[in-house]
């Protein structure tokens, strides 16, 4: 098939968009804005089907006439905006000082450059209607020479034709076709030269806090703010967010002029910077000429190792280089700034400048893709002769290095492969320490919710999830970062809008001071229209896998990554991990991903603040890789299906008597990587072969057990889910005994710790009296005891001849003792420091030559012990070869002959079931134990717990509840008493119980399957998405009344706290209200204790809890105590001051606060008379229903407040005193001619004006009575006051006329 373009219009500004759509209806059609760069919109046309705008000059002429016609109505739609953003005053668009004029003010430079910084709002005192005409201009000036471009062979009759049927053309000119961009996913993944087109769209961040910018940040944007500048803007990010001191200083050194690397060779830790107030717009070339030119002629000349690295650098701008160079991977400007501050190295001479030694170059790679990172390491090959080819240039006596890219090593995979074969010790390379990969993210957006498909590059597996919400998303993305970049698939809506895509599951990306993971994301957007429509060959889960897998490989290909694991990979090469494909009934309630704000007040996103969940699961002795995957396992819950073959497995650990054999669990993402680039050393075969016996022998004890035969096949189910593939017990067990029997025929099954004479033949090193040992374990110990004797027997045979005769020529010509045959460990030679004295022939005794050919005049030889020395090195370098060659045939052996499935379901097999063990031995140390799960229906209750206790706590120091949870609560309790473990407890015994796992319960407990647990507690602000603490809380209450329903559990902790108490507990009630109207079950803790006092519906729904306190009296004070035990009812009083004294809040501020609360007292209604209303006490049973009289309302609100109440007749004036003072008025209006009163309360911090201008308005106003209360405290209180009392007289049943709230309040006590 012929390659199909998306031709772009670069860089419009909002109003130019609008404009071109409104006033050019077709382009809707053939034109849409699908991306933002630079904070301008990017249109993108899409040419029809097998039409190349390259071959534009063979087309037809009727095809150019539409294309003609757009451009035409392009540049009249431009010239028009443009004449109206200039106050409706023509500009000949070809004239450099008119178009200056207008833009400017005066006569300067209009190239593309100075036009772009002015569009993009980087030249100052330009308005938004200059820089609105600068992009238009250039925009005219891009149609005007792509016109050029495109007609310009054209003969001039073709062209007046053209022109011709452009004037005589209708309103219904052929658009182009969308079709072009449209392919289905099995052409896509053919082995053709089909294009896969998508548009990388880098979105905007979230705006931050206006601020200015720091001198270091203004430093860091002259570097990429000038126009000549060649580093690439990708690391404008990376550099704002150095923290180290030693690394921001090599900032100044970085000439932005000079290379993409920007290192200077001339700089120097002094030099100031150099384009410190440098002018950014009138840079000719001569100037910067003069800026760029060294002034040396040697540094950085062609030939030379720094002009490679430039070289490299020019093809891979935004990868961080590692070249080699004798024994060290070397540096040089932004790429060894960034392992100064992410590797802790040290700069070389106090450059720009940095290196790490071969043996680190895995840890330093592993520092730089755990922070999104892309890195290019170059290996060194043989010499090359510098008289010949390019090399010819340095010199013709030079000698350089001829050095390949030998991979770009990611996020996604972070493995380096090169030369391991041979590699002594993997502890480094398998681990813990090591950063498991990263995926590759896809997110569709559908209208069933968003569809998240990550892949695994290293696995070669594909896992989609589906009907997830932007905050599960958000979870998923914040806890396990992707890999750079993001791939998104917009809904067909939102990709035909004209608006900016909406992404809002990515976090901000504008925070320089948190570099978390994921800072450095950037995002492709892949057109829908490239998903293939729903069919009977495929379901939804393979289409998802399709457009973003083939989009990954397509983009892998045209990026030229070299990554071993993408360069030979299709898409029948990664398995589809689908959590549906298990079974399990279509009718049962799946647990749906968590909300990042869950997450994280499970303990499961890191806040050191939060108990960490995973840690308490499993013993500190467990392998990391458990912690991983319960981790992944609770964010993410499994089937129910899945969870119940989990609860069998570890119910049958926790009680069964069979031991267990020794459970490897490899990183099987790395495994399968070393296997696929042949590259796997025998250490890893070994641990390969004690997985795949592991899982043999549990496989075989599990098959022996009659009583829970269900135990298997529940072990099946999971390692189904985990792997993939189908799994049986006897083909699982029967397969893994075939490949451990392949490895095991090549490689030992196990190595001593010392090679010595007590080993087999094979793994023996050599040994002799007449040569030193360390000289023989040199030279065997890197490929002995790898492989077997019957592998490469002459090899073996050849190296022990060599030995022997090696060991002849010493004692013949050394004649040695103890200390005279000295190794000389540099050139690997055997030497003499003198002649023996007893020597025969002293002649024969020579100098030797080292490896660089020199001759060693203090050390001795002879041509015998040289040659044998010679041969014996020989014999080791060609059975070091073999051995290598031996190993990387096993490795294409287990693929050809298909144990790599084996080896697959081993690994995970062996994860789970470590897993498993862990959490069940961990469980009963801890006395959790394993709860039931039921089906929802109409009689059950939500979850029944029997002494639940805190999961961070022991069992003995914890305080267990055992209750029925069932609708929703409202805890109220004191503070520290226990409400929000209470609800933690809860939310994370649910969690577990629901995935299978063990809880801190007692036998008996269940919990309901629920399709969401939503947990809320308190929160912060959040800067870097410009929300308050109160906004952020919005936010995720918002999600959860949009997600959850009558199947969900959600806890909510201390809701609006964050805004003043009233409207906190209007909105509170009104959000308890809706959740228990949806049919939710869970926990709603509050201090907000208004919100008891109205009229809540679904009030059937809502129950009163309590932590119960107890209170102890002596002659002098009242002591409390905090239980921890949850009870019936409601606590009215937080015990703030008592908590504030237990923190050692100091007495003075403590007597202070006491005494404001005195004062608040003579205010405000006593607690005790306050309840006493709530509960109907004694207080309240003299308020009677449906009373009018003043007399009877001075009473209510006498009781009420208990303060001194100021009388107001009517026509009089409030005293003196009041004024200034915040007061709460109550006004007794009464018609002429009718006894009937109404009432008004209001607050005010003018009392007499407010009276005045209520008299004001005439009627039963002019002669209101008026009863005020002083409120010494403040605005605030007078509010809570003026709310008080409204609830109170409606409860009477007083006639209001104040506000809203209280006819409501009247009316719901009437309905009562």
């Amino acid at each position: 098939m012929r390659r199909r373009r998306v031709v772009s219009r670069h860089r419009l500004s909002t109003s130019s968009v609008v404009c071109l759509l409104c006033f050019c209806p077709m382009l809707t059609a053939s034109w849409r804005p699908a991306s933002i760069f630079r904070g301008r919109y990017v249109l993108h046309q899409v040419p029809g089907p097998r039409q190349s705008l390259s071959n534009m000059q063979s087309a037809s002429l009727s095809s150019l006439h539409d294309e003609h016609e757009v451009d035409c109505r392009l540049e009249h739609t431009i010239q028009e905006e443009i004449q109206r953003l200039n106050n409706n005053q023509q500009i000949n668009l070809n004239s450099p000082k008119q178009v200056s004029t207008a833009i400017f003010g005066n006569v300067q430079s209009t190239s593309r450059q100075v036009l772009e910084l002015a569009a993009q709002g980087k030249i100052a005192s330009l308005s938004s209607t200059q820089q609105q005409l600068a992009a238009l201009v250039q925009q005219y000036r891009d149609i005007v020479s792509a016109k050029k471009k495109q007609y310009g062979k054209l003969s001039m009759g073709s062209m007046h034709d053209l022109n011709s049927r452009q004037s005589a053309s209708t309103d219904q000119a052929r658009s182009f076709s969308t079709s072009a961009l449209t392919e289905s996913v099995d052409d896509a993944g053919s082995n053709d030269d089909t294009a896969f087109e998508f548009i990388d769209a880098p979105l905007p961040a979230t705006p931050k806090f206006h601020r200015d910018l720091s001198p270091y940040e203004q430093q860091v944007n002259t570097l990429f703010d000038r126009l000549k500048t060649k580093l690439d803007p990708y690391w404008r990010e990376p550099l704002l967010r150095l923290t180290r001191p030693t690394a921001r200083n090599l900032v100044n050194q970085l000439d932005p002029l000079q290379c993409p690397m920007g290192f200077d060779p001339m700089a120097s830790p002094a030099s100031p910077m150099m384009f410190a107030g440098a002018d950014l717009l009138n840079e000719d070339e001569e100037t910067t000429a003069n800026l760029v030119r060294t002034k040396t002629t040697t540094a950085g000349k062609k030939g030379s190792f720094l002009a490679y690295c430039r070289e490299q650098k020019e093809k891979y701008p935004d990868v961080i280089l590692l070249t080699r160079c004798g024994d060290f991977y070397e540096t040089y400007g932004i790429d060894a700034i960034l392992l100064v501050e992410h590797c802790g190295l040290n700069a070389m001479a106090g450059k720009a400048k940095a290196g790490c030694p071969i043996r680190n170059v895995q840890a330093t790679l592993d520092c730089l893709t755990t922070q999104g990172f892309r890195v290019a390491v170059y290996e060194e090959a043989c010499d090359t002769d510098a008289s010949r080819g390019t090399a010819a240039a340095g010199g013709p006596k030079s000698r350089i290095k001829n050095r390949f890219l030998a991979q770009i090593v990611s996020a996604a995979s972070p493995t380096y492969l090169y030369d391991l074969v041979l590699l002594g010790n993997n502890a480094d390379l398998l681990g813990s320490s090591s950063p498991p990969p990263r995926p590759y993210v896809g997110v569709m957006s559908l209208d069933a919710g968003y569809t998240l498909v990550e892949i695994s590059v290293e696995e070669q597996s594909v896992r989609v999830t589906e009907r997830l919400t932007a905050e599960a998303v958000a979870c998923r993305l914040a806890a396990y970062p992707p890999a750079d970049p993001l791939m998104y698939v917009p809904s067909m809506a939102e990709y035909r809008s004209s608006s900016r895509l909406s992404l809002p599951f990515l976090p901000s990306k504008m925070d320089y001071v948190d570099s978390g993971p994921g800072a450095r994301l950037r995002t492709h957007i892949i057109p829908p229209t490239l998903v293939e429509e729903a069919s009977g060959r495929t379901n939804d889960l393979e289409r998802a896998k399709d457009i973003i897998l083939i989009a990954l490989l397509r983009m892998t290909q045209a990026d030229d990554m070299t990554n071993l694991d993408m360069q030979a990979a299709s898409r029948d090469d990664f398995t589809l991990v689908n959590p549906a494909s298990v079974g399990g009934s279509s009718a049962v309630t799946y647990t749906h991903s968590l909300h990042k704000e869950t997450a994280s007040q499970l303990g499961l996103m890191g806040d050191k603040a939060i108990p960490p969940l995973v840690s308490y699961l499993v013993p500190e002795s467990a392998p990391a890789a458990t912690r991983r995957f319960l981790r992944r396992y609770l964010l993410t819950p499994p089937p129910p299906v899945v969870a119940e073959a989990m609860r069998d497995l570890v119910s049958h650990l926790k009680t069964t008597g069979s031991s267990m054999p020794p459970l490897c669990v490899p990183p099987i993402g790395k495994v399968l990587s070393l296997l696929r680039a042949s590259q796997a050393s025998a250490e890893i075969y070994r641990e390969l072969i004690d997985t795949l016996q592991s899982t043999e022998a549990v496989l075989d004890s599990l098959m022996k057990e009659t009583e829970q035969p269900q135990v298997i096949e529940s072990l099946m189910t999971l390692i189904e889910y985990e792997s993939g593939m189908a799994a049986s017990p006897i083909s699982v067990k029967t397969r893994c005994r075939d490949a451990s029997d392949a490895i095991a025929n090549v490689v030992y099954a196990s190595i001593p710790s010392n090679l010595d004479t007590n080993s087999e033949e094979s793994m023996r090193i050599s040994r002799d009296d007449a040569v030193p040992s360390a000289f023989f374990e040199r030279n065997e110990s890197p490929w002995k005891g790898r492989v077997r004797y019957d592998t490469m027997p002459k090899s073996y045979e050849a190296v022990r001849a060599a030995a022997t005769g090696l060991a002849d020529a010493i004692r013949l010509d050394f004649e040695p003792d103890s200390n005279s045959v000295l190794q000389d460990i540099f050139n690997n030679l055997l030497l003499l420091r003198d002649i023996p004295k007893m020597a025969d022939d002293k002649s024969k005794y020579i100098h030797p030559r080292d490896r660089f050919g020199k001759t060693i005049r203090n050390r001795y030889t002879t041509d015998r012990v040289q040659d044998a020395v010679s041969s014996y090195v020989d014999a080791c370098e060609r059975a070091k070869q073999e051995v290598s060659a031996v190993l990387i045939k096993l490795s294409l052996a287990l693929h050809e002959d298909g144990h790599m499935p084996a080896i697959v379901q081993a690994s995970h097999a062996n994860l789970l079931i470590s897993a498993a063990f862990h959490h069940a031995a961990n469980a009963n140390h801890l006395g959790w134990n394993i709860a039931k799960m039921y089906e929802n229906s109409s009689d059950d209750k939500a979850a029944r717990f029997v002494g639940l206790w805190p999961y961070w706590m022991d069992r003995v120091e914890g305080v267990s509840n055992t209750f029925d949870l069932d609708g929703m609560w409202i805890l109220t309790a004191p503070n520290m008493s226990g409400k929000s473990t209470i609800l933690r407890s809860t939310a994370a015994a649910s969690l577990l119980v629901s995935c299978g796992l063990c809880a801190p319960v007692s036998a008996g407990s269940s919990v309901r399957r629920f399709d969401h647990i939503f947990v809320r507690g308190a929160s912060s602000d959040v800067p870097t998405e410009n929300k308050s603490a109160f906004g952020a809380e919005m936010e995720d209450i918002a999600s959860l009344l949009r997600s959850c329903g009558d199947r969900s559990l959600v806890f909510v902790d201390e809701l609006a706290r964050g805004t003043s108490p009233r409207d906190g507990t209007v909105l509170a009630a009104a959000v308890l209200e809706e959740m228990a109207g949806q049919g939710m079950s869970g926990i709603f803790a509050t201090h907000l204790h208004e919100l008891l006092d109205l009229p809540l519906q679904n009030a059937d729904r809502i129950q009163k809890k309590r932590m119960e306190m107890q209170t102890e009296h002596d002659d002098h004070s009242t002591r409390y105590k905090w239980t921890f035990h949850l009870v019936n009812g409601v606590c009215l009083d937080s015990l703030a001051l008592e908590t504030a004294q237990r923190f050692g809040v100091p007495k003075a501020v403590l007597d202070r606060a006491k005494s404001f609360r005195t004062q608040l007292a003579g205010t405000l209604a006593p607690v005790t008379n306050v309840a006493s209303l709530r509960s109907g006490g004694d207080d309240a049973s003299k308020i009677v229903r449906g009373v009018n009289s003043q007399q009877d309302v001075y009473e209510i609100v006498s009781m009420t407040v208990q303060a001194n109440l100021t009388m107001i007749p009517s026509s009089w004036v409030p005293p003196a005193s009041l004024e200034g003072t915040s007061c709460v008025y109550i006004m007794s209006l009464c018609e002429t001619g009718s006894e009937a009163r109404k009432y008004y309360v209001g607050e005010t911090d003018s009392l007499r004006q407010r009276i005045e201008q209520h008299r004001a308005k005439g009627d039963s106003w002019s002669n209101a009575e008026t009863i005020a209360i002083p409120v010494s405290e403040g605005k605030t209180e007078a509010r809570a006051l003026e709310s008080l009392l409204i609830r109170t007289l409606a409860k009477a049943g007083v006639d209001l006329v104040s506000i809203a709230d209280g006819r409501s309040a009247r009316h719901q006590n009437r309905i009562h």
